[in-house]
């Protein structure tokens, strides 16, 4: 195995860039139910299915901001616009005039705000997170109903099944942009992969889930629902790009279905012989894995022999199921990543695996005195290895740092990590003594 690829590879893989599949963890889904007028949620290996909230007029879309753990939602049986905590409980109603048809519902978190579509008013609205300041973004649409938010590049986007058009426009509303204007047919259901520069939509008139790019050109169909005695009707869309899987709702042959994201490999997920769906609308997901640990994976008692046992072991391309903590039958850097984050809850850096990276572990690292040494392949985690392989030198700093748990110990007064000033400059002073530049041994 080359080296400097292996490094590349780990590195790219903890700061999120590599995206080919290897992870085979699940995210949990969340769906609105029409007919029973329920929110659900089920855990990405399809168990512990729950009902979260129950009641509703007629339940549409859901919007959910895992920071915070809350969830916003649609009822055009009622005209409410509500939010709860996403565990159903604590619901509150944060708009209940002016709203025809509320459909489908995002939510900016940093903005703080919640964006709708209305397909009765002809409106694409906002407001802040407790309903307040109710704002008219685009009006005179057709029917507008699935929205998605670009918000690192400004942008609205939504389906309106009116016009058979999928149009843009700025946040504030401005400037909206025709994208798609043929071949729709009651499109029902838009999501963005904005790395990819793809916008995907479920179409229930013409039973096609397609894409595009995000301006609207290269349309392409990547699954038509064939014939199966009952009239199909795709519903919502949802990505999961890092598992390179794309999620739909089908309310007519009442399903939950995902595929590749080129439309391959279709796979049934949730049927209506499961008994958990009757008229499934929208769907999220929760894109930050659950881990839980099953036999016969190694989950208890870690030490740093452990963890650089697993590093020489992706280096050296030898398997051991214990450490597949992804179970996709070979051991890599999404492992390593596993095993610290969420096995030993802690952050890279946490030379001693004492819960947190800190000072002691940048005095222990340096005082083993391994720091660009001419031994080969001698340093573990424990004295400063952290990308695994097998040295310790700057590429380990950065890895470090980019994973941002770094807690000055002489400030912090709480137990989150968070990065600050005194590391870089530790950092340094901590390199250049390393090698002689300002002290000798």
């Amino acid at each position: 195995m080359n080296g400097s690829k292996t490094v590349l590879g780990i590195l790219l893989s903890i700061l999120g860039f590599a995206n080919g599949g290897v992870a085979q963890l699940y995210p949990t889904i969340y769906w609105t139910d029409r007919f029973s007028n329920t929110i659900n949620r089920i855990d990405g290996d399809l168990t512990n299915h729950q009902v979260l909230v129950s009641g509703l007029g007629e339940a549409r879309g859901v919007a959910i901001d895992f920071q915070s753990q809350r969830m916003y939602f649609a009822d055009n049986g009622r005209n409410l616009i509500q939010a709860a905590d996403l565990d159903g409980s604590n619901i509150v109603t944060l708009i209940d005039t002016g709203l025809g048809f509320p459909a489908d519902i995002e939510v900016d978190p940093q903005g703080q705000k919640i964006y709708w579509a209305d397909a009765q008013t002809k409106k694409i609205q906002r407001a802040n997170l407790d309903g307040s300041q109710v704002e008219d973004l685009v009006t005179g649409l057709g029917s507008p109903y699935y929205l998605a938010l670009d918000l690192d590049g400004g942008h609205i986007y939504w389906t309106d099944y009116g016009t058979d058009k999928i149009q843009r426009s700025n946040l504030d509303g401005s400037n909206v942009v025709d994208l798609v204007t043929t071949g729709l047919s009651l499109s029902r259901g838009i999501a963005l992969d904005i790395p990819g520069n793809q916008m995907y939509w479920a179409d229930r008139g013409t039973d096609q889930i397609q894409r595009s790019q995000l301006d609207g050109s290269m349309i392409e169909t990547l699954y038509t629902i064939p014939p199966s005695g009952v009239d199909a009707a795709p519903h919502g869309v949802a990505l999961d790009v890092r598992n390179n899987h794309l999620y739909w709702l089908d309310n007519g042959t009442v399903k939950i279905q995902r595929s590749g994201l080129d439309g391959t490999n279709v796979t049934d997920l949730i049927t209506r012989d499961d008994g958990i769906l009757s008229k499934p609308w929208d769907i999220q997901l929760d894109l930050d894995y659950k881990f839980v640990c099953v036999q016969p994976r190694t989950c208890d008692g870690i030490t740093v022999d452990n963890v650089s046992s697993l590093q020489s072991a992706v280096r050296s391309e030898q398997f051991d199921p214990q450490w597949d903590y992804d179970v996709n039958g070979t051991l890599d850097s999404r492992d390593i990543e596993l095993l610290i984050h969420r096995v030993v809850e802690t952050r890279f850096g946490d030379a001693n695996l004492d819960g947190s990276f800190d000072s002691q572990d940048l005095v222990a690292i340096f005082t083993a005195g391994e720091y660009e040494d001419a031994f080969e392949l001698n340093s573990t985690w424990q004295t400063g290895d952290w990308n695994g392989d097998g040295e310790f030198n700057s590429s380990d700093l950065v890895v470090a740092m980019t994973d941002g748990g770094y807690i000055n110990t002489a400030t912090a007064s709480h137990a989150v990590p968070e990065p600050n000033l005194p590391l870089p400059l530790f950092l340094c002073l901590a390199i250049l003594c390393s090698r002689r530049t300002l002290c000798r041994r």
